[in-house]
């Protein structure tokens, strides 16, 4: 790639062609989707991880590696493969390929190197990871990008498992087993958790939608149907964060801070669904975001407090 291929109204002339063309390449692999992909991955390799047992660095940074790469690849490909509605969307036509800052043909470039890697660091890893990670690239590339997001009110559902799948195959480079139902019962939390998070988006940003084509629930269905689905899907995920002692050793800290949040996030979807134009819409994206990062960081510390507390002790005598 060439630093001429940089927009030409860069703030910084100074920049290092190399490091221009880096900031490229992440903003084509949308960089903010990739880092919470990664910390679904993280979560899921020390939640799954016995605490037991000790850290198995190699199989940790092939699992991260290969997921990295992976998603890398795959949302480049999805931008590769929506330019034409990226160029509809005034929220989106900035983007490398519409903006003209990146060729279709370097961009396809990165993605087969990228997603190459991904799958070939998961083959050598586990046979399991690799299916999956293919499952994850067709699903999200092929049914959801090409079909169900194009043709259907309610394509964010099956969307939703190319989602899921990073914490999932997390738990599955920890404990090496695809069966292990600590592992699904991740990917559930963050399977029920997308529906609000996308279609609270989705009636924000309706009418880029509609320009672009795009029959989300709140552009085919309108914002009371979608509030309703969005009520019931918020409900299920609670329900199920509350589920976690059937499946990990967790005690008071993480059921705390689970109830908590459940209540808070229940207030603000009433208020959201009160009136969804208003400011109360912001209040509730921005927790029901917020309590995934506390299960999963509640489950985490929970888990594995039984190792940290007795090692914080020994820090402070130590000091």
């Amino acid at each position: 790639m060439k630093s001429s291929d940089i927009s030409a109204g860069s703030p910084n002339r100074s920049t290092p062609p190399w490091f221009a063309d880096f900031k490229l390449l992440r903003e084509l692999s949308k960089s903010g989707i990739v880092t919470l992909v990664l910390i679904s991955v993280l979560s899921g390799f020390f939640i799954g991880h016995s605490f037991e047992q000790d850290i198995d660095w190699t199989r940790f940074l092939l699992t991260f590696f290969g997921i990295l790469f992976l998603a890398s690849g795959s949302s480049a490909l999805n931008q590769v493969q929506e330019v034409e509605i990226d160029r509809r969307m005034p929220r989106t036509a900035g983007r490398p390929i519409p903006s003209g800052r990146i060729s279709v043909g370097q961009a396809l470039f990165f993605c087969g190197v990228t997603i190459g890697l991904g799958l070939a660091l998961l083959a050598i890893l586990d046979l399991s990871l690799l299916v999956l990670g293919a499952i994850a690239v067709v699903s999200y590339n092929g049914l959801y990008t090409l079909w169900w997001k194009r043709n259907h009110a309610f394509g964010a559902i099956p969307g939703a498992i190319p989602g899921a799948l990073p914490i999932l195959m997390g738990s599955i480079g920890a404990t090496g087993n695809w069966r292990d139902p600590g592992g699904w019962y991740l990917f559930s939390i963050l399977f029920f958790w997308q529906m609000p998070h996308f279609w609270a988006l989705a009636i924000k940003y309706r009418g880029d939608y509609a320009e672009g084509g795009i029959p989300t629930l709140p552009v085919q269905k309108g914002v009371d149907v979608t509030i309703r689905q969005i009520q019931i899907w918020c409900l299920a995920y609670v329900a199920i964060s509350l589920a976690a002692p059937l499946f990990f050793r967790v005690g008071a800290l993480y059921l705390s801070c689970t109830i908590v949040v459940g209540i808070m996030i229940l207030k603000e979807l009433y208020r959201f669904s009160q009136d969804p134009e208003s400011k109360a819409w912001l209040r509730f994206f921005l927790w029901i975001n917020l309590t995934l990062v506390v299960y999963l960081g509640a489950l985490a510390l929970d888990q594995w407090s039984i190792h940290l507390i007795p090692g914080f002790k020994n820090l402070i005598r130590i000091e």
